[in-house]
């Protein structure tokens, strides 16, 4: 949960990082939030019909590989990267 290590790295902006934050404290409930990482066989790579670019959805676990019900969604479109967090219930 570090802002400025994902608005250097990534380019995420103030407003994305308090969404993506807010949805990881519903989620789990405690602002005493675990690590998450993405595992290398779980994320899917796709490219839209209706528009330019590409997607890139990838199932969150924790860092002891228990699988949550959080996808991140990333857009690449006309060299830029956006980022959602998305929680499926």
């Amino acid at each position: 949960m570090n802002y400025e290590k994902l608005k250097n790295n990534f380019g995420i902006n103030s407003a994305v990082f308090e969404e993506i934050k807010g949805e990881l404290i519903a989620y789990f409930e405690t602002e005493n939030l675990p690590k998450l990482k993405i595992l290398e066989t779980n994320f899917d790579i796709f490219k839209y019909d209706s528009v330019e670019g590409f997607g890139i959805e990838a199932k969150l676990f924790t860092s002891d590989n228990k699988e949550t019900e959080l996808t991140l969604h990333t857009e690449f479109n006309n060299n830029t990267l956006r980022f959602k967090l998305i929680e499926v219930m």
